[in-house]
């Protein structure tokens, strides 16, 4: 009897299995080599087209070379309740493709000579004297040891508050949680670094986090489409999308809403909306300098080194690879964003998708057959 229930178990899980494989996958896109451009991005489109109509994406593809514009189009709708349909200037939530942005933030101080990297993080928050090792600059590299603020403020009950940063902040003052390894011996993604960050440059500035990068980043730049938003936010981003999911998951079933949540009184780790267009313009401003002279800001694109003397693949915002490219991914709620730039080849790859699609695009430290690796493989044959 326990043989053929371990049997049964056994059977279905393989079918699980073969069926989320199923769910999950998307085809892969052929594209014949010796065809003319015209040709390569009308199967592009197409081939966009019929993933979208499958249900395994929802959202906003740009795609860029040599500093123009080769394909941009959207799919879909802006939320499941009133289908506005998407555009180029559709605002997304960018979730953690929002660090990017907030490390130009720190960039910015340093340059104006108001703050070092190497400053300790007790000089800006002195409520965080505790932890009297950590830098501005681990905060960056995601090496500080901090640990993980959402499950600490899950742990202190703020399900039925919105957390702010200055919240958090307290959390970590009064609980005193143990780092999880030696500031600047470890590489481990914390989004708890990058909201601190927001508050530094609150405090340096003597702006809002929101204030500042629009002033500074978002206006110079003519990014009209974004903004720091969260619900302490007196305002919504131009042309704002809703983020979704189907309530059989990867399967299908009813379209639900799914946005923002009590997590999102914070900034800095996420909260920074935007448009596929609007990054093509962010994209050619830190080509161009237009921010920071790119002497300066390419130690964004310089990876961390560790105490052991080995190095990171992230920098300040970025993961760095080995074929001069830079990437960053997203996820939060029913978001998934991604950018990747590849420096040599001059290309742009942007994804923004709102019906919670995060396994189909490049996340954080895992690949599926997504749509992000299809569009590389895309512009390497253009």
């Amino acid at each position: 009897m326990i043989l053929k229930i371990g049997i049964f178990i056994v059977i279905a899980l393989l079918v699980l299995l073969v069926v989320t494989f199923f769910a999950l996958r998307i085809p892969s896109l052929e594209i014949d080599a010796e065809s003319s451009e015209k040709e390569k991005l009308l199967t592009l489109e197409k081939w966009l087209h019929r993933i979208h109509e499958s249900g395994k994406f929802n959202g906003s593809v740009l795609l860029s070379k040599n500093g123009e514009v080769i394909f941009s189009e959207s799919y879909g709708y802006d939320s499941v309740e009133v289908l506005t349909p998407l555009t180029e200037h559709s605002s997304f939530n960018l979730a953690s493709v929002s660090k990017q942005f907030t490390a130009m933030g720190i960039a910015l101080l340093h340059n104006q000579s108001k703050l070092k990297y190497n400053d300790k993080l007790s000089e800006h928050i002195p409520e965080l004297a505790y932890y009297k090792d950590i830098t501005i600059q681990h905060l960056l590299h995601h090496t500080s040891g901090l640990s993980d603020y959402m499950q600490l403020a899950a742990k202190h009950s703020y399900e039925d508050d919105i957390l702010t940063t200055q919240e958090m902040v307290t959390l970590y003052q009064q609980n005193h949680p143990n780092l999880n390894f030696e500031p600047g011996s470890k590489f481990q993604y914390s989004n708890a670094g990058y909201v601190l960050l927001s508050e530094i440059i609150e405090r340096v500035s003597g702006e809002s986090f929101q204030s500042f990068m629009s002033s500074n980043i978002f206006k110079p730049l003519n990014m009209k489409e974004t903004q720091v938003f969260n619900f302490l936010s007196e305002s919504e981003p131009t042309n704002r999308v809703y983020g979704y999911k189907n309530s059989l998951w990867l399967f299908g079933g009813k379209k639900l809403p799914q946005d923002l949540n009590y997590f999102d009184g914070v900034a800095g780790d996420g909260g920074i909306y935007s448009s596929a267009h609007d990054l093509y313009l962010w994209h050619r401003a830190l080509n161009d300098g237009a921010l920071v002279s790119n002497e300066l800001y390419n130690t964004a694109y310089t990876p961390a080194q560790l105490s052991d003397g080995s190095k990171t693949k992230y920098g300040f915002g970025w993961f760095i690879n080995s074929d001069n490219s830079v990437e960053h991914a997203g996820g939060w709620q029913g978001f998934t964003s991604y950018i990747h730039r590849n420096f040599e080849q001059d290309e742009l790859i942007i994804i923004l998708d709102n019906s919670s699609n995060t396994l189909r695009v490049n996340s954080v430290g895992f690949r599926f057959n997504s749509i992000g690796l299809n569009l590389q493989y895309f512009m390497n044959i253009l």
